[in-house]
């Protein structure tokens, strides 16, 4: 009777297990659950991407290359990054070339090989604002964000030229000039920031040179790779001034 029992007791507990897992709302899976869960993957910036396809043994500081592209590299070594590549029309030239975003700046990145391999990389910015002042706030910008991480820069070069803001004369239209320089030396690489910025004043859509004067670069280089098998021009003879005059 005992036997009985334990089996009727047995089949009953089986039965409610099945209808549970069957009813269960949560034991199955819907949609929205899995959306929530796809929603959770976390968002890369182009930093912690290149990290994580990166060999681990690769250091990411300057002093070793750029993002972990090692100083001294083949142009056939694959540069991990998630820009995107720029074609570039010389089929000859083994500089590399790509277009992307860096914070909130859109630039485009050129990677420059010599005889010894991978020694510069050049970041040129997109300058959107037709404005000395505001080409003159990037810059500095820039400038702190990086002397954040590398210190003060070694050298400085600011100079301001011409009219200002004010100048209204459409007929006799002027530059208003701004060179910039910064300079950096955190051993064995280099950091160059550059701004060279010509706006023709007043401002107006009937202006006499309409193409863009301004350019704004960002230079990482390592001066012991600048070798090049190329011969350096050769000096020209000029005849004495005795000769001339």
């Amino acid at each position: 009777m005992k036997r009985l029992i334990l089996t009727i007791l047995l089949i009953q507990s089986a039965w409610s297990q099945e209808d549970t897992t069957s009813t269960s709302p949560l034991n199955e899976p819907s949609d929205s659950v899995m959306v929530d869960t796809l929603s959770q993957e976390p968002i890369l910036d182009e930093n912690s991407q290149n990290s994580a396809l990166l060999d681990p043994s690769i250091p990411l500081t300057l002093d070793a290359g750029y993002k972990g592209f090692l100083w001294g590299s083949s142009p056939e070594i694959d540069i991990i990054t998630n820009f995107t590549l720029i074609k570039s029309e010389d089929t000859l030239s083994q500089n590399k070339s790509y277009k992307g975003r860096l914070g909130p700046d859109s630039v485009a990145v050129h990677y420059f090989f010599a005889d010894s391999g991978f020694w510069k990389v050049e970041i040129d910015f997109h300058l959107k604002s037709n404005s000395v002042e505001k080409k003159v706030q990037d810059f500095l910008r820039h400038e702190k964000n990086i002397s954040e991480v590398y210190g003060p820069p070694s050298k400085i070069n600011h100079k301001e030229s011409g009219v200002s803001g004010a100048y209204s004369n459409l007929l006799d239209q002027k530059f208003s000039r701004a060179f910039y320089r910064s300079t950096w030396n955190p051993n064995p690489a280099m950091i160059e920031l550059y701004l060279n910025s010509s706006v023709l004043m007043p401002k107006s859509d009937l202006s006499i040179f309409s193409a863009n004067y301004s350019v704004l670069k960002l230079v990482y280089y390592n001066p012991d790779f600048m070798h090049s098998s190329k011969p350096a021009p050769a000096i020209e003879q000029l005849p004495s001034i005795f000769e001339i005059y």
